[in-house]
């Protein structure tokens, strides 16, 4: 897969890591923000954060540029070549991760994957919980062979909410890909934001 100004990218999760990174990510690509919440779409289209982890005029000028689209239907996302995942990965009760989110959000990205596309995960998820629980998913629900007919990466999202000098753009990023071209097109993806 080539990585150019044709790139379409979908974020798959709009809170306080997906937000600030899918208008990042619309300086340079057409980006296309999802979120189950219908709401909280409603809330952005109206250029009003109440995470207020993007600045409410930034946000603004990013949906008037038209490279940042917003939506809460799954049948609008399936034309993207990279999928990265920022759902919660909250905690239980008895202090183990919650990855029903990350789950539910597998089986929505698997119903509309194709091959070619990669799947990046940012969600904090414990090691091995992407080819151990998501690649396994993506694959079952796309009825698609990993790492032939998809790929995965992974970059974990390191937003401190409410730190307003440690953005999205100025922390340090790992980026890696379940083959090292995969790795390598991430990497590249990811530091395009920097720019």
């Amino acid at each position: 897969m080539v990585l150019n100004q044709h790139t379409k990218i979908c974020i798959v999760g709009l809170g306080y890591v997906g937000l600030p990174l899918a208008v990042a990510f619309s300086r340079h690509f057409h980006t296309l923000g999802f979120d189950i919440d219908a709401k909280r779409i409603d809330e952005l289209l109206q250029h009003k954060d109440k995470t207020e982890s993007v600045d409410d005029t930034v946000l603004s000028n990013a949906l008037e540029s038209n490279q940042l689209q917003l939506c809460s239907d799954p049948k609008k996302i399936g034309d993207c070549d990279v999928y990265i995942v920022t759902v919660p990965t909250p905690v239980t009760t008895n202090k183990q991760p919650d990855l029903e989110p990350l789950k539910e959000a597998c089986i929505l990205i698997g119903n509309i994957l194709k091959p070619h596309q990669i799947v990046v995960f940012e969600s904090t998820v414990y090691p091995g919980c992407t080819e151990e629980v998501c690649a396994p998913l993506l694959a079952e629900t796309a009825n698609l062979v990993y790492n032939r007919d998809f790929f995965c990466g992974y970059s974990p999202e390191r937003i401190n909410p409410g730190d307003k000098s440690h953005t999205v753009e100025t922390i340090v990023k790992v980026a890696s890909g379940s083959t090292p071209e995969v790795a390598d097109w991430v990497n590249q993806l990811y530091l395009k934001q920097l720019l």
